[in-house]
């Protein structure tokens, strides 16, 4: 199945490789259990090909990723509500996720202690490079929130640091 983006046509397993390490990487923050990481990741796919079986088409490979994150980022929230979730507790900290993550850097390890507000924001600006209002689209608020977001979530990080310092 082909995606078209622009004048560019994309397959959907081209796709999947090229965006599958993003979006985990987007749930791990969320989640913060690779359990659930992995099945929104996999529904996030699953969507996208729902959505190109009905015709739909992207403008462009920037609106096809905003549309990846904006439906990771609600499916996870989606989850994160269910009562189940409510009632249960992880068996997964945000400690042993992030050591059992080799790829993470030591500030990342920080960033998955962070309040999930300004984890995704410091995520999808810091690591997916995504401006504000970008990053607004997604949480659906306003690019001055995710600036404040940020902001706090560095003096957050700051005041961390320096007590395990």
């Amino acid at each position: 199945m082909e995606l078209i983006c622009g004048t560019t046509a994309y397959q959907l397993d081209t796709i999947i490789d090229e965006y599958s390490t993003l979006l985990y990487r987007v749930a791990m923050v969320r989640m913060q259990n690779k359990e659930d990481a992995q099945d929104i990741v996999q529904d996030t796919f699953l969507r996208l090909l729902q959505h190109l079986q009905k015709g739909k088409k992207f403008e462009s490979k920037e609106h096809l990723k905003a549309w990846l994150l904006t439906v990771i980022t609600n499916r996870g929230k989606s989850i994160l509500s269910l009562a189940w979730n409510n009632r249960t507790q992880g068996l997964d900290s945000a400690m042993e996720i992030a050591a059992s993550q080799r790829d993470m850097d030591y500030a990342y390890e920080y960033v998955m202690r962070l309040p999930e507000k300004y984890r995704i924001a410091i995520d999808l600006f810091y690591y997916e490079e995504l401006t504000t209002e970008q990053i607004a689209q997604i949480m659906k608020t306003k690019p001055a929130t995710v600036r404040s977001y940020l902001h706090r979530g560095r003096q957050k990080l700051k005041e961390m640091m320096e007590v395990d310092a």
